[in-house]
């Protein structure tokens, strides 16, 4: 039997006092804790960071330790493994998929295993939005290209975000500008005290938040222009990822 490694659980966002819930996965939610902050001595969990269509197929690219194995798992759907290669890049080639799919990232090598702290979530087998979501932290958008990638919130916290450019944009939230930051994933983030719908622009592309829905289950449904995936956070709250729709798409 394997040996399961937990990795430390980090609130990492915070504003004026204000911060999105950080959650374990004792409840088997989707999401686990708010970022690997200290890596297992034995192994680290995997990170995606790319996916890409091949017709009906869906390839998820990433990097792990060298040679690792790297495991996708998912209610109802077959695991997907393959072994990283000796630079530590993997692709895992997923079979069609149907519906809303949440898939768990694990990492193995030899008798160690480490699950990944983010949930890689496909909307509608992939012709909605791919991203990687986790408790505390901004989402990671994995689909297409757009100024603007989540907005995330706890009810209480708003954090927009999108992919880091050669400048930091230029973004308002109600008609206010806010500031700007970098983060570890490549992209940028702007954090306000706020729950309630608001007009959010990004270098003058405007986009209609529809708010925070709340909640205290996992759901995935259409909300405005876009996608709003929600999903509980220890102890008895939330977060909800707002994915506005891209174009073509």
């Amino acid at each position: 039997m394997k040996r399961r490694i937990s990795v430390t659980i980090v609130a990492a966002l915070a504003v004026s006092g204000l911060t999105l819930s950080a959650c374990s996965r004792s409840d088997g939610g989707v999401a686990g804790p708010a970022g690997a902050e200290k890596a297992s001595p034995w192994v680290r969990p995997p990170m995606i960071d790319g996916v890409m269509r091949d017709g009906a197929v869906l390839i998820v690219r990433g990097a792990a330790d060298p040679n690792a194995r790297v495991v996708l798992r998912a209610p109802d759907v077959a695991a997907v493994a393959v072994n990283a290669d000796a630079a530590g890049r993997f692709e895992l080639r997923l079979p069609p998929l149907h519906g809303d799919v949440r898939l768990t990232p694990e990492v193995q090598v030899g008798e160690d295993a480490a699950i990944s702290p983010e949930t890689l979530v496909v909307i509608q087998g992939g012709a909605g939005p791919v991203a990687l979501i986790a408790a505390g932290q901004p989402t990671v958008r994995l689909d297409g290209a757009g100024v603007l990638n989540a907005v995330d919130s706890d009810g209480s916290t708003l954090v927009v975000s999108g992919p880091a450019g050669q400048k930091a944009p230029v973004v308002t939230i109600g008609g206010g500008a806010v500031s700007v930051a970098p983060t570890a994933r490549g992209q940028w983030k702007a954090m306000v005290g706020r729950a309630g719908g608001a007009t959010i622009a990004v270098d003058g592309q405007s986009f209609d938040y529809p708010g925070d829905a709340g909640g205290s289950g996992l759901s995935i449904a259409r909300a405005g222009q876009g996608w709003r995936i929600v999903w509980p956070v220890a102890p008895g709250g939330h977060q909800s990822a707002w994915l506005p729709d891209r174009a073509g798409r």
